[in-house]
């Protein structure tokens, strides 16, 4: 069983299309590709990860010292920082269309209900 209609798959692929072709987007994914780029960064980034699931295991103080000195060189690196303020745009601008979706459907079957 198909669950969307053409029609519905078309009215997605519309919305897909306005968030892809947005500046903040096209700039989220430049500096996606910098850092795939930049094999220190990225050896950076997986300490981080290793260092975040280690401290969340056992507490360890030096990690989180560890941790904390590796964020901070993290947040050195430009294009870190501003892949995050892009990613953070993006996901703002998702939830928000997810928000209007939803009030969308709120509305409409609430005024069915009444």
């Amino acid at each position: 069983m198909e669950m969307l209609t053409k029609e519905e798959k078309e009215s997605l692929n519309n919305i897909i299309t306005y968030i892809k072709e947005s500046n903040d987007y096209k700039k989220l994914m430049y500096y996606k590709d910098k850092i795939k780029d930049n094999k220190k960064l990225l050896n950076l980034i997986k300490k981080v990860k290793d260092l975040q699931k280690e401290y969340i295991r056992n507490k360890d103080s030096k990690v989180k010292e560890e941790l904390e000195t590796k964020v901070e060189e993290l947040n050195t690196y430009n294009d870190f920082t501003l892949y995050n303020y892009y990613l953070n745009k993006v996901n703002g601008s998702l939830d928000l269309i997810k928000n209007k979706i939803n009030n969308y459907f709120d509305n409409l079957f609430n005024e069915e209900l009444f």
